[in-house]
């Protein structure tokens, strides 16, 4: 079974309250074979290898995967690698045990450097004093400490922060399947104001314990990003990210790409209706599971073009200029989670993930 998704369970009306609560909710079964990139033989790429020599990641460099080439794990173990002081993990599975090795054959090199990780209670839960994940191969070092957030709803970020300068941040689980079959997306930040901000969270998490809603605030703006943080009270109510995102689709007068692993929300799938009947060339690629959704079938109905793959990502590509990513699914029970999204106006940015769309898309099953 792979985590960090959604169930689909046809006993049970898909745009339901009860639905809706159990998307990423709950582990969610692996995608069917449509539309899948690779062949269904499993992942292909190598384990990760952490670099020999700090080399600094560059910023604002979009990376994908599957990473069979190392193209989108390089820039994550380099800044693992040029971590000195202390590395910071936020990430709600991680069960990938030689991605973990790399990070520890960093603390190995460096004795002055030390690891805090905030991960989902129900992904790795500490079971008589060990924790029930791949996490536990840092049980009983002293420089690692480990904090889950006891809540049921999820602890979905994944980002990793280095000496409190540099951040990594994306849709990817430290899985296997994260990694080498779904399609996803991160990125490197240096911006201080960004990755102040996702130190801030972190802390909350860590330091504070506090998980779960925080009163609404406008998003962190630094050069062409915008990195919102939820969930907000009241959590029944649309997260700010949610509604800006909604906000944009309304503002296309070109084109949109969405790849996405679960499109729950109506909101979201009227918007992009609305933008069709505007003339807009729309495009949606979303994962097996959720392509019998009543969202995702209305689209088909309004004759927007969908297509089905493995994708894990939470990507909407516009008008070559606006890129919407993060951690957050389009569900409502995303709201309530602990989770991310980064809006980027920058077409260099833009065209490369559309580029990525495209290849993907090209793969897909109608």
């Amino acid at each position: 079974m792979r985590n960090d998704g959604a169930v689909s369970d046809t006993s049970v009306p898909p745009d339901s309250a009860t639905l809706d609560a159990a998307v990423d909710a709950a582990p969610d079964a692996a995608p069917t074979d449509s539309g899948m990139l690779l062949s269904d033989a499993g992942p292909s790429c190598s384990c990760p290898v952490l670099p020999t020599t700090c080399t600094a990641p560059p910023s604002g460099d979009p990376r994908f995967t599957p990473d069979l080439d190392g193209s989108y794990s390089d820039p994550l173990l380099s800044l693992v690698e040029c971590a000195n002081t202390h590395l910071e993990l936020a990430i709600y599975s991680a069960d990938w045990t030689c991605l973990l090795e790399a990070i520890r054959a960093r603390l190995a090199e460096a004795p002055g450097l030390t690891l805090d990780i905030v991960t989902d209670d129900d992904q790795c839960p500490l079971v008589a004093g060990s924790r029930s994940c791949a996490l536990s191969i840092f049980d009983g070092d002293p420089r690692v400490t480990i904090v889950d957030d006891a809540r049921s709803k999820l602890m979905h970020h994944k980002f990793l922060l280095a000496d409190g300068t540099r951040a990594w941040l994306g849709s990817a689980n430290f899985t296997e399947d994260s990694f080498c079959t779904d399609v996803n997306d991160g990125l490197i930040l240096t911006e201080p104001a960004l990755v102040q901000g996702l130190e801030d969270e972190f802390n909350r998490f860590f330091t504070d314990g506090m998980f779960g809603p925080v009163a609404a605030t406008d998003p962190i703006v630094a050069g062409p990003y915008s990195l919102y943080f939820s969930p907000q009270t009241p959590v029944d109510s649309p997260s700010r990210w949610f509604t800006d995102l909604v906000a944009r689709i309304d503002s296309s007068t070109g084109w949109i790409r969405v790849m996405i692993f679960a499109l729950t929300r109506t909101e979201i799938s009227d918007a992009l209706m609305r933008a069709k009947d505007r003339g807009v060339a729309v495009r949606v690629l979303v994962n097996p599971r959720f392509g019998s959704e009543p969202a995702v079938e209305a689209l088909r109905t309004a004759g927007v073009d969908v297509r089905e793959a493995a994708v894990h990502a939470k990507v909407l590509v516009m008008d070559g200029r606006f890129v919407a990513t993060g951690s957050a699914n389009w569900s409502a029970a995303a709201w309530a989670n602990d989770e991310n999204s980064l809006f980027i106006d920058d077409s260099s940015i833009a065209l490369s993930y559309e580029a990525r769309f495209d290849l993907a898309w090209a793969g897909a099953a109608p």
